[in-house]
C-alpha cells in the first residue's frame, strides 16, 4: 500500500491551521499557502504557492505526489462586488482540477465550499440546487459546478461547513467570545436560537474521516459539517459564560436587540471595525436552519469533542494569546494545583 502524502491547500488558516496540527501528527503533509503559517514550527512544511497560478501548482503537486488533498484555499467576503476578487475559488478550482489528472498517486480531493451557494437559513432540496446571495456565494457555485463536471481519475467529496469556531478563528465567532468575556453578551429573546455550529476540531476530524473514507460510497457525495447533538445559541453563550465565571445572562427583547445592531452598523460606518453586535451579525446569529448532517454522521460516527471541551480550548487559546481578560476555570485550576 502506497505511503499516505496530505496536501493541504489553505494551510495556514483558521481551519487550515487546525487541519494541519492534525495531519502533521500522522503523516507527511505539506501546506501550499499565500501566506506563512500561524504556528512556527509548520514552517518547514509551508510552501508559498498561488492556486491562481496553474503552471506552480501543477509543478509543486507533481513533486510532492499526495494521495489526499484537503482543499482549503479561497477567498471570502460578504460585501465585495468585483467577482475577479474570487478568483482562488473559482480559477484556482479549475486548476487544482487540471493539476489532480497528472497526480497518479491521488486517491481523494475534499474541496471545501460554503452553505452560503443559497440564501442563509435555506436548505436545498438537493445537491444542485443553488441561489446564491452574493458573489462570494455565486464563486463557489462555479467552483462546485467545475467539480460536477469534471472527469477526474481520483475520487472527490464536496463539504459546506457550518459556522467554524475554535482556536485560530479571526473574526465572528471570535467577536462572540469576547463580548461574553467583557459581560456584554445579552441574550436575543428567550425562545432558543438553533443554530448549524461546529467546533474546529470537530470540522477537521469530519473532513479528515470523508477525505480517508475506504468505501468509494463516498465519491461525489456533498455533506454539511455541523456538531451533533446541536446545541443553541444559548446554551453556547451559558458554557463560555460559566467558563470565565461570568455571571447570570440578560435577557433582551429582540426589537432593543435591533435597535442595538443598528447603532452598530452606524459605528461601522464611523470607522469602528468591531462593535459588539451589527444587524449582519444579529441576522446570523437569529437565522437557524436544520441541514441534513445526519448523512455526515453516517460515515463520520463520533464526534471527539463536546461543546464543553471546544469551548475550554478555545478560551485557553484566546487567554494566552490576550483576546480574552478572564482567565477560563481550567487554567485557575491549573494554577491552584501547581502552586499545592
Amino acid at each position: 500500500m502506497s505511503k499516505i502524502k496530505f496536501c493541504i491547500t489553505g494551510g495556514s488558516g483558521f481551519i487550515g491551521t487546525t487541519a494541519m496540527n492534525w495531519a502533521l501528527s500522522k503523516y507527511e503533509t505539506i501546506n501550499f499557502d499565500i501566506r506563512p503559517p500561524k504556528i512556527l514550527e509548520h514552517q518547514q512544511y509551508w510552501q508559498y504557492i498561488d492556486i491562481r497560478d496553474a503552471q506552480s501548482l501543477t509543478e509543486a503537486l507533481i513533486e510532492f505526489q499526495p494521495t489526499h488533498i484537503l482543499h482549503l484555499a479561497a477567498m471570502t467576503g460578504m460585501d465585495i462586488h468585483e467577482m475577479s476578487f474570487f478568483d482562488a475559488n473559482t480559477k484556482g478550482v479549475a486548476n487544482l482540477i487540471q493539476a489532480a489528472q497528472k497526480i497518479s498517486s491521488l486517491q481523494r480531493i475534499l474541496f471545501a465550499s460554503t452553505l452560503l451557494v443559497c440564501p442563509n437559513g435555506h436548505v436545498p432540496s438537493s445537491d444542485t440546487e443553488y441561489d446564491p446571495p452574493n458573489l462570494y456565494g455565486e464563486s463557489k457555485v462555479i467552483g462546485e459546478k467545475m467539480i460536477r463536471e469534471s472527469r477526474m481519475k481520483c475520487s472527490w467529496v464536496i463539504v459546506r461547513p457550518t459556522s467554524i469556531w475554535g482556536p485560530w478563528f479571526e473574526y465572528s465567532y471570535s467577536t462572540f467570545f469576547k463580548v461574553i468575556d467583557r459581560g456584554w453578551y445579552v441574550q436575543p429573546g428567550q425562545q432558543p436560537i438553533i443554530k448549524p455550529l461546529s467546533f474546529v476540531g470537530n470540522t477537521v476530524h469530519m473532513m479528515q474521516q470523508l477525505l480517508q473514507h475506504p468505501n468509494d460510497t463516498v465519491n461525489g457525495g456533498t455533506y454539511y459539517l455541523g456538531d451533533y447533538p446541536e446545541n443553541s445559541i444559548q446554551e453556547w453563550a451559558d458554557i463560555i459564560r460559566k467558563n470565565i465565571g461570568k455571571g447570570k445572562t440578560l435577557v433582551f427583547p429582540i426589537p432593543l436587540i435591533q435597535l442595538m445592531a443598528k447603532v452598530g452598523d452606524l459605528l461601522i460606518n464611523m470607522g469602528w471595525n468591531d462593535p459588539p453586535i451589527t444587524t449582519f451579525r444579529l441576522n446570523n446569529m437569529l437565522t437557524g436552519s436544520h441541514y441534513p448532517i445526519e448523512k455526515t454522521q453516517e460515515v463520520v460516527g463520533d464526534l471527539p469533542y463536546t461543546i464543553e471541551e471546544g469551548v475550554n480550548q478555545t478560551l485557553c487559546w484566546m487567554y494566552e494569546q490576550g483576546l480574552v481578560r478572564n482567565k477560563p476555570v481550567s487554567l485557575k485550576q491549573q494554577s491552584i494545583s501547581q502552586k499545592k
